[in-house]
């Protein structure tokens, strides 16, 4: 028996032969072969289909009522390429294609023709079903796996390992933005720490405090690298920092300071179409007393994005080219 891509998602443990991401390929690094996050799953709509574009390709993200999960779909009927996104959830649970009414269950199987004659077998066709992406839930993210099905329980989901690790006492801030430019220009711009002074002067960073910044990195390779900057951020006086990067998206500054308690900042660059992505930033705090993380609890979501995006515009002038600048109205 073949086990779909929703079953192999699922599966509760991992084959004991792990893959990297990237794939097999020492030379190559092959960027459907790993996992992404589409979505905090907290902005998910369980009532409606839900739409995204991860490497150019087009995919609805939806409830499954009768799987208790989330699903993840190329975003078209196998009858006619419709768009699934602009169908529904019905009455018994499918995805119901808005064109002619086909509806899916959660492996993708066509379950409902209702042009099918009574002598019909065409929803038993393989022809008939939508294809199907391997999902996982970590850490408050949907996780999907555009490559190899079979792949993907090999494959290690990229997360916050300092959060993995010691789960309890974090406060986390979300935020979530599509970018005009691509998700390598958008790592390099994190990773590269030296800049905070100058573009996010008055925002997160003051011009007094640029200094030289010596990285050691530890650890390299296709995966990605670890490093450490000992003298770290505002010249030493926030202390050292370290600095993680997990190939092909996700990055994270791991600070520890006697004036905020331990402080990540956590990017993930997510490529969606040619020249764009989509971030996912995330901010754990773990502080020494409870009262800042009460604050923080108690801040309204939009006024934190509000300052999150502040920042992100610092640097967007910077990286936008005139032509996307020109479309969205810059």
């Amino acid at each position: 028996m073949i086990a779909t891509p929703a079953e192999i998602a699922i599966a509760p443990h991992p084959p004991s032969a792990p893959m990297a991401a990237g794939g097999a390929d020492p030379h190559r690094f092959d960027w459907a072969e790993a996992w992404y996050p589409v979505a905090y799953v907290e902005d998910l709509d369980k009532r409606q289909p839900n739409r995204f574009t991860l490497l150019e390709q087009d995919l609805v993200i939806w409830w499954d009522p009768n799987g208790a999960a989330w699903r993840v779909f190329q975003d078209k009927c196998p009858h006619r390429l419709a768009p699934l996104s602009e169908g529904r959830i019905n009455a018994a649970g499918l995805l119901e294609c808005p064109y002619h009414g086909w509806g899916f269950s959660g492996s993708g199987t066509c379950e409902v023709i209702p042009q099918q004659p009574a002598d019909s077998q065409a929803i038993a066709s393989p022809r008939a079903c939508a294809t199907a992406l391997p999902t996982t839930l970590r850490q408050g993210l949907l996780f999907v796996y555009p490559g190899q099905p079979e792949h993907a329980p090999r494959v290690t989901v990229p997360i916050i390992e300092p959060v993995e690790q010691e789960p309890e006492g974090w406060v986390m801030l979300n935020t979530f933005r599509d970018l005009p430019y691509d998700a390598l220009t958008l790592l390099e711009n994190v990773l590269d720490a030296s800049h905070i002074p100058y573009t996010h002067h008055k925002t997160v960073g003051k011009r007094e405090n640029a200094a030289p910044m010596v990285l050691e990195v530890l650890t390299a390779g296709k995966q990605g690298f670890q490093g450490v900057w000992p003298e770290g951020p505002r010249k030493g006086k926030l202390g050292t920092q370290h600095t993680h990067f997990v190939a092909p998206g996700l990055m994270y500054h791991d600070l520890t300071s006697k004036q905020f308690g331990r402080t990540l900042t956590v990017v993930y660059a997510v490529p969606t179409r040619k020249g764009e992505c989509r971030l996912f930033a995330r901010f754990p705090f773990k502080f020494a007393s409870k009262l800042p993380g009460l604050l923080i609890g108690l801040t309204p979501r939009w006024l934190s994005h509000i300052g999150n995006n502040r920042v992100l515009e610092d640097d967007q002038i910077f990286f936008i080219s005139p032509g996307a600048s020109a479309r969205s109205g810059g």
